[in-house]
């Protein structure tokens, strides 16, 4: 049986619901999942447009890690969400990808209020760390003075965003 669009498609639901779950329960997206996922979406691409597809996995592959590995240096994502973000872009293409990102960001933004809303103890820790962040991003990402454990856990599983991002730019991609 050939591979169509819609087995790309599905590879790619299954792969952001499965994400989801995942970094919901363990807030750790699993390196074994995205390389599964990435071998089927390179597999299907390759196999559905040939060349094309290989250079559209890629291409959005590098788009996905380059708009999200800014945040991993500031330390605002982890390196699960990074290559998920890739694995993503290479099931959806550059311009797809794109979209899955802005998304994503918003998505990710609401769930980041949500958390805040829902743990005001959080607030008054991320608030500094704001402030921090731009008075001098680099140093204050990368040279915690203080002790993280004395500091409140700020993580929430940013899967489910990456899911959002992804389900709204495959309805796009596919309408």
């Amino acid at each position: 049986m050939l591979a169509t669009t819609n087995h790309l498609d599905a590879t790619l639901i299954v792969f952001v619901l499965v994400l989801a779950f995942i970094d919901w329960r363990t807030h750790r997206i699993p390196n074994v999942l995205c390389a599964i996922a990435a071998m089927f979406g390179l597999t299907f691409q390759v196999g559905i447009h040939g060349e094309a597809g290989l250079l559209s996995a890629l291409g959005g592959a590098t788009v996905g890690f380059a708009m999200f590995l800014p945040f991993y240096v500031l330390r605002a994502f982890g390196a699960g969400d990074v290559k998920a973000m890739a694995t993503v872009g290479i099931f959806l293409g550059v311009t797809s990808t794109l979209v899955a990102v802005g998304v994503t960001l918003i998505a990710g933004g609401i769930l980041g209020v949500l958390t805040l809303c829902l743990r005001p103890v959080y607030a008054t820790t991320t608030l500094h760390r704001l402030i921090g962040m731009l008075l001098s991003p680099v140093a204050t990402a990368r040279n915690a003075t203080t002790d993280p454990s004395s500091q409140p856990k700020l993580r929430f599983p940013y899967g489910v965003a990456i899911a959002c991002g992804a389900a709204v730019a495959l309805i796009i991609k596919t309408h």
